[in-house]
């Protein structure tokens, strides 16, 4: 019986709606950590360790601020879906626009 009150725990619509307004948080704060990267001339392992520190600040932002430190009653998987999962989107982002601004301040001046 525990089986069928799992699978009602959540309301599909709503989760929806939390996953998609946690990925635009994260697209938006990957294109201006980016930006701040690429203005900042960060290269090399620089820039990733300033990905990854704003990461974690992110992440912790929404699991608490945004979540209230209880993430699970807002998605299915808590912490995974919050902090682990769109990672790699997210990093694919930031190189994209980290490049892209470093081009526009360092290559072309």
């Amino acid at each position: 019986m525990a089986d069928t009150n799992e699978i009602y725990k959540y309301f599909e619509p709503t989760v929806q709606q939390n996953t998609l307004a946690l990925s635009n948080i994260h697209t938006l704060t990957s294109w201006g950590v980016g930006t701040a990267a690429g203005i900042l001339g960060l290269t090399g392992w620089n820039g990733f360790i300033f990905f990854l520190a704003n990461w974690v600040v992110i992440s912790a932002l929404i699991l608490f601020v945004k979540c209230g430190g209880n993430p699970s009653v807002h998605f299915k998987s808590s912490f995974m879906d919050v902090a682990v999962s769109p990672l790699l989107n997210t990093l694919l982002s930031y190189v994209l626009v980290w490049t892209l601004m470093y081009a526009l301040v360092y290559v072309y001046d």
